[in-house]
This record gives structure tokens, sequence and C-alpha cells, in this order.
């Protein structure tokens, strides 16, 4: 038998992970640290938030989740959501960084439990121009 190859190392070398608290975003970041524990792929968790009241609460789950597991950066970024949205937020990022992958949950936080997939994670999905892989 052959030495384990880890060729998918190379496809998620840096990973951002999008969390809002919803177990779709947690259970994306638990599969990103994952990634981080076997590959040693770098993860960034990023919380896109209009008046930002939860973040310490986000902070702190996250935190308790990843359990000094891996190393990981957290951006908390504020927005003007009559301006933009968490989708353009995202991709921003995305712009500005070079990532590999996106890890996200399929729906976040909306109220409709019936809806498969959410607006961002569609959006980002059909506009990201990195691979993105849902969680559900």
């Amino acid at each position: 038998m052959s030495e384990p190859s880890y060729f998918v190392s190379f496809w998620l070398r840096k990973i951002l992970v999008p969390v809002d608290g919803s177990e779709n975003s947690l259970r994306a970041l638990d599969l990103a640290v994952d990634f981080g524990m076997r590959y040693g792929s770098r993860v960034t968790i990023v919380h896109v938030c209009g008046d930002c009241n939860n973040a310490e609460d986000i902070k702190s789950i996250i935190e308790k989740r990843i359990n000094n597991r891996i190393e990981y950066n957290m951006k908390i970024l504020k927005v003007n959501m009559k301006e933009s949205s968490i989708a353009n937020e995202i991709l921003k990022i995305l712009n500005e960084e070079p990532y590999d992958a996106i890890i996200m949950g399929a729906r976040g936080t909306s109220v409709n439990s019936e809806i498969n997939i959410g607006s961002t994670a569609l959006a980002l999905s059909i506009n990201a121009p990195v691979t993105v892989i849902l969680v559900r």
C-alpha cells in the first residue's frame, strides 16, 4: 500500500468561515477546524453584522467550539445593512485577500426553516471566485 496523499491540502490552504451563530454555521466551523487539524489549513472566521450587539456572544461560542484545537483569525465586520449586504461584504474580503475556499452554513438565522439554502449562501455559491462548501 502506498503512503497517504494530502493533495487536497493544496486546495484548502486558506479557508474563510462566515459564522452567524446558527447551528449550520457552527457545523461549517467544525469542518474548517477539522481541515485545519488534518491538513494545516489556515482558518479565518468572519462575523458580519449590522448592529453587532451579539458579537461577543458569537466570539465566545466560537472559542468554546474550537477549544484551542487550531490557531485561527477572527474578524468582526460591522456593516450598514442599508448600503450593503453580508454576501457583498464577504465577496469584498475574498477580493482583498487570497482564500482557497469558503466553508459556510447552507442557511443561517432566517426564520423560515423550510428554506434549504439561504440568500447569503446562494449569493456566495454563485459569485465567489473560490470553492464554496455548504454545510447542512
